[in-house]
């Protein structure tokens, strides 16, 4: 079972933001999953644009990527 403590933090200074404490290696993990999440984003809209100007092939098996 996780212990929650409770600290309260002054309004001068998170000037009135509401603020959240995690563990470093969570927010790491987080960052991480983020960046992964913006590279398959940035693939998905190249695939996007490739696929309307006709640079895509449709094949039926996975033996014609071979030839």
């Amino acid at each position: 079972m996780k212990l929650i403590s409770k600290v309260t933090v002054p309004k001068c200074i998170t000037s009135g933001v509401d603020l959240i404490v995690i563990r470093r290696q969570e927010y790491e993990d987080m960052l991480r999953h983020l960046a992964e999440i913006k590279d398959a984003f940035a693939k998905i809209r190249k695939g996007e644009k490739e696929l309307r100007a006709g640079k895509t092939r449709v094949v039926k098996s996975l033996n014609e990527l071979r030839s």
